[in-house]
């Protein structure tokens, strides 16, 4: 038996179309906890990583582990329906294989989704030794992200110097976009050595999206090395991404 109530449903809301930008299905896994949830894109190149402790919740109940395969696309359009002020409540019986999302506001709606059998891929967090560690405002670097997007379809992230550097270009032009301390949208910036890598801006852009529900980004990544992104949830729990490099030689 799995039921938890989140007082506002927008956080859920919120949490399901920022992972469903990247991935198709995937399994919560339920348990006296919390949920979690980690999951990769289909072509391989992103990971997201998903923790929402029970405290979360506003109610939370969980005998053993129950597992809760979901379509993200089908779980989108149901969350689309949800309205300011509306509680959310998910509950799967022990022998159902659908799960109820509640949604108690003026009405009570109650869906009923089929739930997928996929198994429990277990897919291990990618062990990396990042030396370059930037906090910012994730504004900041949806902004810069934008800016890129305009002349190019990949960024290169670079961190020297005690600032930070994102530069795109190609056909349609060049940009460059310098965050500072000075400026008050550095927050913090640890290097062990100077490192600069490229990534894909269509990935980062969707990545971003998770920006609606933390305030700020810590930003770590190596020379040519994947590149780590952490929201500290505002709600509480945190969502963390994965994102394979572009190697410029190819």
């Amino acid at each position: 038996m799995f039921k938890a109530v989140l007082a506002d449903s927008r956080v859920w809301k919120s949490i399901i179309e920022s992972i469903s930008t990247l991935v198709d299905e995937g399994v919560f896994v339920a348990d006296a906890s919390g949920i979690r949830l980690r999951a990769m894109d289909p072509s391989r190149v992103a990971m997201v990583d998903l923790d929402l402790p029970k405290g979360v919740f506003e109610s939370y109940e969980c005998a053993g582990e129950v597992p809760i395969g979901v379509n993200f696309e089908d779980m989108k359009n149901i969350m689309k329906r949800a309205g300011a002020n509306e509680k959310l409540d998910l509950e799967k019986g022990e022998e159902e294989t659908r799960l109820k999302i509640r949604l108690k506001g003026k009405s009570t709606r109650t869906f009923s989704m089929p739930l997928l059998d996929m198994g429990k891929e277990e897919l291990s967090v990618p062990r990396i030794p990042f030396n370059v560690t930037v906090k910012a405002p994730a504004s900041t670097i949806m902004e810069a992200i934008k800016d890129a997007e305009v002349v190019s379809d990949f960024v290169k992230m670079a961190v020297e110097d005690g600032m930070m550097k994102m530069t795109a270009s190609g056909d349609r032009g060049e940009v460059e976009v310098v965050i500072t301390k000075e400026s008050g949208e550095l927050l913090s910036v640890e290097v062990k050595e100077p490192a600069q890598a490229l990534y894909s801006l269509n990935y980062l852009s969707k990545m971003m999206g998770a920006s609606s529900l933390a305030e700020i980004v810590v930003v770590m990544f190596s020379k040519d090395m994947p590149l780590r992104l952490d929201f500290n949830l505002s709600s509480g729990g945190k969502i963390v991404y994965y994102l394979a490099p572009r190697m410029e030689s190819e």
